[in-house]
């Protein structure tokens, strides 16, 4: 049926309109000869009172509209009915005690599930269909969600509610490319309802968690497991983070052997005055060389106790400590010295080449030199740059002024450094083919240092290689080779390949991974946090499955 002026002109006729500045008033009233019993579904044309109602509707070009209807009480001719007077139902414009018409709330849902609550709220005052965000957000929950078919393929993964305190699940359909369902939480329990209710599922691509596999296997005895292979890759890295934890000292070997013999050792800094007597360490230095002095003696005193007999949990709850930073204690053949960080490019860092450039050639005028580069689109001011020059000065700006104690720009940074475990299990992981000549060269000086870390690199590139090119063939050679190894890590990791290995079998052997269920993530987060902390599950769950 074509737009109309009335919401429903088969039953409805148009009396006379009211036109105000901010509102117009549509008098109207029911033109049907009879209505059906709600209960009974009776025909009856015997009228027994009329009684008007007042409801908003769509607005008529920025001009709010509001529906004076004239309705109609009727008997009702089944004497068998429990209900002798009933109120006439317009189905397709008002809902029973409903203050907006059927269209008005559509319109309402509509802008709702795109844009939540409060912003919904906002875009409405703009449409002139002014409803508050709690209104908006009962249209969300009161509207009824599509069906979905059962899906055959089905993609399962968390998403954090709260990262690191509580997450929930979604489920993917993984052939139509949709959201099927979301869950509360990430437990067995839950997953193995979800499939006991939809018996039709026939394969599960999930990630390596324990409780997903517990699940599937519960509700979903007959499907079969795919683990997804990012997340194989993903447990490697993880591996041999836990591996090179045990070998910081060779991590900072590598780097000054890397630094030795390129002749890459930082020049001195240039000589600058300091008062007589005062510290020639910045309080920065100070407060860092503290916190690592307080962490080398909590770092010994956990070997000591470790060396007494103490368990893993006793020392945790001695010094308040978590288990796992206990552990990497324990495990480490040194000191855990925190990898160096890169300081954070400033606003003049793009500028610094040209500002050297024209420093040494002369120009030390900072007023001057900000006119240069504020043409070249530097938004910072001139006091900054003056303060950022002062400490390239060795002598006064001035004549017959004293001079500044002021110190030159500090050395960079030698272009290979230590790096944590983490850092260094990327390099290990990654194609030798990604890596520049500095990490190459890093990663060489490690595997000579090691030949622990250079049997884990081989195995990792291998492993690598057997999940990028599905080679299930060789799957069975490394598993033997990683458990010959005599690196403790991979076997264990070895070990945990082998007891899923009908799952990492189908993941080398299918197309399916959870790669659509990390982009569904993605739209979760980004609905998540539209709705200014109101995302609530069951009003989380109406938006993401709303539009699936």
């Amino acid at each position: 049926m074509p737009p109309t002026l009335l919401p429903d002109p088969s039953r409805l006729r148009l009396d006379y309109l009211s036109a105000y500045d901010d509102v117009i008033t549509m008098v109207v009233t029911t033109s049907a000869a009879e209505a059906h019993c709600p209960l009974c579904q009776e025909p009856s044309n015997r009228t027994h009172s009329r009684y008007t109602r007042i409801a908003a509707d769509l607005p008529w070009n920025g001009v709010a509209v509001r529906l004076r209807l004239t309705t109609r009480r009727f008997f009702c001719c089944n004497e068998d009915c429990h209900r002798k007077v009933f109120t006439e139902r317009l189905p397709d414009l008002i809902a029973p005690y409903a203050r907006r018409t059927i269209r008005l709330t559509e319109a309402l849902e509509l802008i709702g599930f795109a844009l939540g609550g409060e912003a919904g709220a906002r875009a409405l005052v703009g449409l002139s269909m002014t409803a508050s965000a709690d209104t908006v957000l009962r249209v969300i929950r009161q509207a009824a969600l599509p069906e979905r078919e059962t899906p055959r393929v089905l993609g399962v993964d968390d998403f954090a509610f709260r990262k690191r305190q509580k997450y929930g699940t979604i489920l993917v359909d993984l052939e139509r490319r949709c959201r099927v369902d979301l869950l509360p939480d990430r437990t067995a329990e839950t997953l193995a309802a979800w499939l006991a209710d939809h018996p039709d599922v026939e394969i599960i691509s999930r990630d390596r968690g324990g409780a997903y596999a517990q699940g599937a296997q519960q509700g979903a005895p007959q499907a079969m497991q795919v683990a997804d292979r990012f997340h194989l890759l993903v447990n490697l890295r993880e591996t041999l983070e836990r591996f090179l934890v045990r070998k910081h000292g060779c991590l900072r070997e590598a780097a000054q052997a890397c630094i030795d013999r390129a002749d890459l050792v930082p020049p001195e800094p240039d000589e600058h005055t300091v008062p007589e007597g005062a510290s020639r360490e910045t309080r920065g230095e100070q407060e860092r060389a503290a916190r690592r002095a307080r962490r080398l003696e909590r770092y010994e005193a956990v070997r000591t106790m470790q060396e007494q007999g103490v368990s893993l949990n006793g020392i945790a709850r001695h010094f308040r400590m978590g288990r796992h930073t206990v552990r990497r204690f324990l495990r480490a053949d040194g000191f855990p010295e925190r990898a160096y960080r890169a300081p954070r490019p400033g606003i003049l860092s793009p500028y610094e080449p040209y500002l050297r450039e024209r420093w040494e050639a002369g120009c030390q005028n900072a007023h001057l030199l900000f006119q240069e580069i504020r043409t070249r689109g530097f938004p910072g001011s001139a006091s900054y740059l003056r303060h950022y020059l002062a400490r390239w000065r060795a002598e006064p700006s001035k004549p017959g002024r004293k001079g500044k104690n002021t110190m030159r720009s500090p050395p960079a940074p030698p272009s290979i450094r230590p790096l944590s475990p983490r850092q260094a299990s990327w390099l290990v992981v990654r194609p030798s083919a990604d890596l520049d000549a500095e990490a190459q060269a890093y990663l060489e000086e490690l595997c000579r240092l090691a030949p622990e870390i250079a049997t884990g690199y081989q195995l990792a590139q291998e492993f690598r290689r057997v999940v990028c090119d599905q080679d299930h063939a060789a799957l069975e050679g490394w598993l033997a080779a990683a458990e010959q190894s005599g690196v403790p890590e991979m076997e264990g990791f070895a070990l945990g390949i082998r007891r899923e290995r009908r799952a990492v079998d189908a993941a080398l052997t299918t197309e399916w991974s959870n790669g659509q269920c990390e982009g569904q993530i993605n739209r979760v987060k980004l609905l998540k946090r539209s709705m200014y902390g109101r995302a609530k599950f069951d009003l989380l769950r109406k938006r993401v499955l709303h539009a699936a």
